[in-house]
Order: C-alpha cells, then structure tokens, then sequence
C-alpha cells in the first residue's frame, strides 16, 4: 500500500493531467493472471465483448483520450486509499487540479506542486518549505489505438457490467482471479465527456483469492470544470517574489524556509 501512496502523491498530477488514470485501466501492463490456477478456484476462459460491450468499453476510451487533449480543466474531489493488511497506510485526502496548456497546478492535502514554464514549484504546509526548481518536462503517456485497447481487455478476461444511462453512467470490469487489479469502475457523464470517480480494487499478492485483504482505491470528483483555470494558482508571484535567480516566498508563504535548486 505504501508503493500506492507513493504513486498518488508523486504521479498524480500526470494522471490528471494526461487522462494516465483512465490510461492504465484502458491497457493493462500487469503480470496476467495465470491460465490454471494451482487451485483450480478460478478457472482461466477465453472471452470476447459483444457488440453492445465493444461501445460500451469505446466510450471509456473516449474519455481518457478526451482528458488527454482537453487543454484547459479544472477538477478537485477526493482520493481514498485502504488497504486492509495495514490501517496505518490508509489515505482519505482532498485534492485538486488546474491545468491550462503545459503549465498546472496539483493540491493533495497538504502538498501543492505548480508547473510553469520557467521553474517547478514545490510546496509542503506541514514542513512550511518552498521548493524552487528548474522546470520539468510532462510527458503524456502513450497512446494505442481503440481496437488494441479492446482486445488488450479482452486478453485480461474482464467481464463488464453496466451501461451508459445519462449523467451517472457506471461501467464496471471485474477479473476475480487477476494478478494485479480485479475491478475498475468508472462512473462519468458519456455525453459531456465527464469523470465523476474512479474505483479500483487491487490484488493482494500475500492473498490473492481473498477479496477481503484486496486494497481499493478510489478518486471521486465533485468539480469538473472545463475552459477556465481560477486566477492566480498558476502565476509564480501568488507563491514567490524577486527575480529567478533569488526568489523570495511571499503572500501566504512568506513565512515558510525557502530551497533554490536552480
């Protein structure tokens, strides 16, 4: 769980701002589960999505790639993690995203990150630190064709419930005997191409068959705004003042130790 952790707060902003969250769940790379269980409790079949379960998966598909071109957005909900073999690496914490072409800006808890084109800007209110440094290229993740997506799903032998009905459409795709992920879940709006939370249940490898220890994780938005960014979050003078070469924090961080790694 603490590899997740880890991956929320260290990834989370490309998974937002290059759609990698729907990305994952549209091109599985795990390990694939074996094909003969040494049990026999989860026997390995070929399966094939019918035609309705092809349009179905192809609007899952059309939101990622719509997250990924969508140029300006605006989002914030909230992320929680549980993981039932250990308590203390639970994780309930709010958090938003801005992005506006290349430049953005991520909140999880009370960790804020500003990507701009001249410096990276990190920020930790608990510690009170400003981190200052060179900007950082995001690279969006590669992209496969629809068809390929499809039959990578279909090789994973995830079955699908659900259809699209409106604004609250869910689509679910469980994999009981899976090695890595056993369901995703997405609920969002088909018509305004729309993520309004995203459920996965992880494989514990120290059990796999028993559902109960299987870690889950779930993003749930509450905003979703597109063409507009709010004024200031990415402009480096709501977080720092002077000159590049020796900035100074200001506004609300003018309290807090500042670290310039240019």
């Amino acid at each position: 769980m603490k590899k997740i952790l880890l991956l929320v707060k260290t990834f989370l902003p490309l998974t937002l701002m290059a759609g990698v969250v729907i990305a994952v769940a549209s091109s599985p790379v795990f390990e694939q589960a074996p094909k003969a269980p040494a049990d026999n409790t989860a026997a390995w079949t070929e399966y094939h999505f019918s035609r309705e379960e092809k349009a179905v998966m192809t609007s899952v598909f059309n939101l990622y790639a719509h997250i990924d071109t969508c140029r300006t957005l605006f989002m914030s909900g909230s992320i929680r993690a549980t993981d039932p073999a250990d308590s203390t690496a639970d994780m309930h914490q709010a958090f938003r995203f801005y992005r506006n072409g290349e430049e953005l800006y991520y909140q999880l808890g009370d960790v804020e990150m500003v990507s701009l084109k001249d410096r990276f800007i990190t920020i930790s209110h608990q510690a009170e630190k400003i981190i200052v440094s060179p900007p950082k290229k995001l690279v969006a993740p590669f992209q496969l064709p629809v068809d390929t997506l499809m039959k990578i799903w279909e090789s994973e032998n995830y079955r699908l419930t659900g259809s699209l009905r409106g604004q609250d459409s869910v689509v679910s795709l469980r994999c009981a005997n899976h090695a890595s992920c056993k369901e995703y879940r997405f609920v969002f709006d088909p018509s305004a191409i729309a993520l309004r939370e995203l459920y996965m249940r992880m494989t514990n490898l120290d059990d796999p068959l028993n559902e109960e220890m299987d870690r889950e994780m779930r993003i749930t938005l509450d905003t979703w705004k597109e063409g507009h960014v709010p004024d200031g979050l990415l402009q480096a003078d709501t977080y720092l003042s002077g000159n590049k070469s020796s900035p100074q924090p200001a506004g609300n961080y003018r309290h807090y130790e500042l670290i310039n790694k240019f």
